[in-house]
């Protein structure tokens, strides 16, 4: 008996491997309504106020790829909707709406490059770090990205993580007051929560 549960436990990876190789390309549709974007930067007088919290929609995006070789077809894009920038403090939303020159550069958008590092946790989970570029106020940067990636039973995908980055790096001017005199920290952390979906 023992012999037949090793045997069993030897063969298993191999017949899931061979079904999973067999896999198509799949190409899952990003669900605004699902996922979510927030940015968090210390306010003006940090110390006083502490950091200030808002969100972005997402309106389009897809993630594809072969769950076979997810390494070498992995693909996702992210496009935000720069506009739509929402906090508890309206005149904080106007201030960064004229930071970001949203008017004039309408989208926030992200592309991946190539998907690398993938260690899988359980059989439909675990994390990557994704490579690409982040177009934000017309400039294009290079990006890095830890996710923490579900493949639920639906055939859905949701992805989770967080990146830090200088916005100066974007042409993007520090908000304040007091004419200037005190800033904001120039240094935003995104979370972000996506899903993806057939």
């Amino acid at each position: 008996m023992r012999s037949l549960l090793v045997s069993l436990a030897t063969l298993a990876p191999i017949l899931i491997g061979q079904r999973v190789a067999n896999a198509a390309l799949t190409r899952l549709k990003i669900d605004p309504d699902q996922s979510t974007v927030s940015a968090a930067v210390a306010e003006p007088a940090a110390m006083l106020r502490g950091t200030a919290v808002g969100t972005f929609r997402v309106i389009d995006g897809e993630v594809s790829g072969n769950p076979a070789n997810t390494e070498g077809t992995g693909k996702v894009r992210i496009v935000i909707d720069a506009t739509s920038y929402r906090s508890d403090n309206p005149s904080r939303d106007r201030a960064v709406a004229k930071s970001l020159e949203s008017e004039k550069f309408r989208t926030i958008a992200f592309e991946s490059s190539s998907v690398v590092g993938v260690v899988t946790t359980r059989s439909n989970e675990g994390t990557a770090i994704v490579i690409g570029s982040l177009t934000l106020h017309g400039e294009k940067r290079p990006m890095t990205v830890a996710v923490h990636w579900i493949l639920n039973p639906d055939g859905s995908f949701a992805g989770d993580g967080e990146v830090k980055f200088n916005y100066e790096e974007f042409g993007i001017s520090v908000p304040g007051f007091l004419f200037g005199a005190i800033l904001a920290g120039n240094e935003v952390t995104v979370r972000f929560h996506i899903v993806a979906t057939k």
